[in-house]
């Protein structure tokens, strides 16, 4: 069986017990608006602009 480390939330940086999924964390952890606004905030940083904005 293949090592698979911890799984740590991005938006609290809480590390996750082995037998939690990331889904499970977000969903039951974080609000709608706390996930919508990091995945917002992800697209912005990798989405490129034109020259002229």
């Amino acid at each position: 069986m293949a090592y698979e480390p911890p799984v740590e939330c991005p938006l609290c940086r809480e590390t996750l017990e082995l037998d939690r999924t990331l889904e499970d964390h977000l969903a039951g952890t974080h609000t709608q608006r706390e996930v919508a606004s990091y995945l917002a905030s992800l697209h912005e940083r990798v989405t490129p602009r034109s020259v002229s904005d």
